[in-house]
């Protein structure tokens, strides 16, 4: 796992460091830890590669919450837990969606319990793939992904946040897709089985919440047992 901390105060960057080591080396994970003396060090050097960000708030040079709406603007997956000497500062961190929020002075049970809960989470995000959105590195979580529609050499991606273009080709995301998941219907779309709702198989259509798929007529049958198999596999 790659850890960012953001603190002013070194004595607070080595105690969270100290506290992160020592529990993921008691759940065998290892963890590359980077830390940061501001916010704006951070968005400086910032490449959407860290799977968690612990962000002080009250730092002098760019406060936690500023920093956590900049980095929202390019990576909506990292994790973003708040360090804080201030309870009520967790209403605020439903804006920037902050997964936790931790009170200093830091409890060692307190941040077991914590720690445990973040690696879950990051489990959950550990397929994500990266893409180059105007120039940007965009870490994005296969989950999210309702679909890809092609329109040339622009790709469109529609995930259950957002909906953004990139210039590549479907060949090469298809491969960096779960195969598992994610099925080539048409020459233009690569659909996520995860968010399937339903295949019409007389019409050849899949349906994704208002997302009406059309599968073409080559890949009809080898699209509805794919899909059956992927339902398979979500009931074992």
């Amino acid at each position: 796992m790659k850890i960012a901390i953001v603190d002013d105060r070194i004595e607070s960057q080595q105690i969270l460091a100290q506290y992160i080591q020592k529990n993921a080396s008691k759940m065998d994970r290892d963890v590359e830890i980077t830390c940061f003396n501001d916010g704006i060090e951070l968005i400086d050097r910032y490449q959407s590669s860290f799977d968690i960000i612990y962000l002080d708030v009250e730092m002098a040079i760019m406060d936690g919450m500023t920093t956590a709406k900049k980095i929202r603007q390019t990576d909506s997956e990292v994790l973003i837990v708040f360090v804080t000497n201030h309870a009520q500062v967790a209403i605020q961190g439903y804006s920037v969606e902050a997964v936790d929020f931790l009170l200093k002075p830091l409890n060692p049970f307190t941040f077991e319990e914590h720690f445990k809960k973040i690696v879950r989470k990051v489990k959950r995000v550990d397929d994500a793939v990266l893409v180059k959105v105007s120039g940007t590195v965009k870490r994005v979580n296969q989950s999210s992904i309702l679909y890809l529609e092609s329109q040339g050499h622009y790709i469109d991606f529609v995930t259950d946040r957002e909906k953004f273009t990139l210039i590549d080709s479907m060949k090469n995301l298809e491969a960096k897709l779960d195969a598992t998941r994610f099925y080539r219907c048409n020459n233009s779309y690569i659909i996520n089985f995860e968010h399937v709702d339903h295949i019409d198989k007389s019409a050849g259509v899949a349906y994704i919440g208002e997302h009406a798929i059309q599968i073409s007529r080559a890949r009809k049958k080898e699209c509805v047992e794919r899909f059956t198999q992927y339902l398979g596999r979500q009931m074992l």
